[in-house]
């Protein structure tokens, strides 16, 4: 089901790690393995995951340099990440899960579904693919397709995370149960999973069960054979800012929808190398440049939403998140975003719920 997918080699540091000048990450080259889990702990108590992160990026290599035993370094390389991933920082795991599925499944119950046949995660990203469409699986859905333009960047790491949720999916069934699904009939579907395959960190086994249920499609949307009018549900995080034919796309989207079919996008419209927290960029600086970042198309809010609309999407809620615009960069800003509202200026954030008539 997944065979020929490429695997990329991801290059540690090529876009630098977060900095910060905070005197409680100053890390000093004699740091001993019981100073380093004492203030890797207190920070992360304290809830600043971004302060912790940076804490364990710059403590690694004084601590894997060091002579601590292999094993117990090998502790802190599995341990602490695992912590932070917990704590909803990193990009796999059941707390990530956790947060998607209760705004998903708030929006379905509030605005009803016109049915249960396929959901469609429309850039699932190519780190776990599959969690989303699992828990809609798990609730009843006859069939999901995780959809990305990306192939799955490791499926050794995908396997692994996907035996954490499945394996809380059952023992804690009543914190993702949606639509009145029977906890019996959720855990029926995902013991379809082969939990020593993803416990050994091969992805294609331990997914093979779900064969003719789940498909994992990276292409390009537009042609990626999914039938007119199927899709019950479609949502997307962070997609619409990297679509460079959106109306093209949105009237697929469209197309591919049932009548009645319901849709939530969340769309990331600030500039994406600010989370770097390198200090270099901030949320506008790409509205000051000739040029976009790669995969960057710096659409504001006001031309999304025409697309929707053009599309023929009825617009259910649509919440805007606006932040100040630094007097610097307001100043440097080229003239075609000049021109807009100062609203489609500062939103830096859009959440939209739709349905197709």
């Amino acid at each position: 089901m997944f065979k020929g997918l490429n695997r990329k080699l991801i290059k540690l540091g090529k876009l630098g790690s977060p900095r910060t000048t905070d005197v409680e990450t100053k890390i000093s080259n004699q740091l001993g393995e019981d100073e380093f889990y004492n203030k890797f702990n207190a920070l992360i108590s304290k809830g600043n995951t971004e302060k912790t992160l940076t804490y364990l990026i710059e403590a690694l290599p004084v601590i894997l340099s060091g002579p601590t035993n292999r094993k117990e370094k090998l502790k802190h390389l599995t341990f602490a990440g695992r912590r932070l991933q917990n704590a909803n920082l990193g990009k796999y795991g059941v707390e990530k899960l956790r947060r998607k599925s209760k705004k998903l499944r708030t929006i379905a119950e509030q605005y009803g579904l016109p049915s249960r046949n396929l959901y469609l995660d429309f850039g699932c990203g190519a780190h776990e693919p599959l969690a989303l469409s699992t828990y809609w699986f798990a609730n009843g859905f006859s069939r999901f397709i995780s959809y990305d333009f990306l192939p799955i960047r490791s499926p050794e790491y995908a396997a692994l995370s996907m035996y954490d949720i499945i394996t809380y999916l059952n023992s804690f069934p009543g914190d993702f149960l949606a639509l009145d699904q029977d906890v019996e009939a959720f855990r029926d579907r995902i013991s379809r999973f082969d939990l020593i395959a993803l416990l050994a960190g091969d992805f294609e086994k331990g997914t093979s069960g779900l064969a003719g249920k789940v498909d994992f499609v990276s292409s390009d949307i537009l042609h990626a054979g999914i039938e007119s009018e199927s899709v019950s549900y479609l949502t997307s995080f962070a997609v619409f800012e990297h679509v460079t034919e959106i109306e093209r796309v949105w009237q697929h989207l469209f197309d591919i929808t049932e009548p009645g079919g319901l849709h939530f996008h969340f769309v990331d419209l600030a500039d994406h190398r600010a989370y770097r927290l390198d200090g270099k960029f901030n949320q506008f600086s790409f509205l000051t440049e000739e040029q976009a970042p790669p995969g960057i198309n710096r659409l504001r809010a006001s031309e999304q939403i025409g697309a929707i609309k053009l599309a023929g999407f009825q617009i259910l809620d649509v919440k805007q998140t606006r932040v100040k615009i630094p007097e610097k960069t307001r100043d440097g800003m080229l003239p075609k975003w000049r021109a807009m509202s100062e609203e489609d200026q500062e939103t830096t954030k859009l959440r939209v719920v739709l349905r197709k008539p």
